[in-house]
């Protein structure tokens, strides 16, 4: 809706699968190297941009691509970015009609988002044009969910989340 709203062809290529952030993560390094080029071909159209959703994902596309191809993904990479920086800094918030609400909102940084994209102004302009943004302590540290550490440390995971859900509660 809101490329629609901006009039901003969005374009799915068929080909495209997982990222491989979980390949490279399992050390499967050959496997890995084939997602990232079975993607980079999907994408080898001429778009001016490759947006997702998943920080975890963008910020794989965008860096562990060229660490794993080199040269080889460094236009691929050029061109992902992660949907708040798409819409903050490239379609404009005053290109769209944005609805007013006035709910409380709390916001989450994901790590990979704020650390591994350094995207940290994007979401909260986004949330501070729509809603009441109301900032909580410790916006971007873990909430200990992220990948596989829920299932390997779960005690620990859960008491980073209590952290985190008694920050927005306050």
């Amino acid at each position: 809706k809101v490329c629609q709203a901006a009039n901003i062809e969005v374009v799915f290529p068929e080909n495209q699968t997982c990222c491989g952030l979980p390949l490279s993560m399992l050390g499967e390094t050959d496997a890995a190297k084939s997602t990232a080029i079975q993607n980079i071909d999907a994408f080898c159209n001429d778009y001016d941009a490759i947006v997702t959703l998943c920080a975890s994902c963008a910020s794989h596309l965008k860096h562990g691509y060229v660490n794993l191809l080199s040269d080889k993904a460094l236009k691929f990479a050029e061109k992902v970015i992660d949907f708040s920086s798409f819409v903050h800094d490239m379609i404009g918030l005053d290109s769209i009609k944005i609805k007013q609400s006035s709910e409380k909102v709390a916001y989450h940084a994901s790590c990979h988002l704020c650390k591994g994209l350094g995207v940290k102004e994007a979401p909260r302009s986004i949330i501070k044009a729509v809603a009441d943004y109301t900032p909580s302590p410790e916006e971007e540290s873990c909430c200990g969910f992220g990948g596989s550490f829920s299932a390997k440390f779960p005690e620990i995971s859960a008491e980073l989340m209590k952290k985190k859900l008694g920050n927005i509660s306050n």
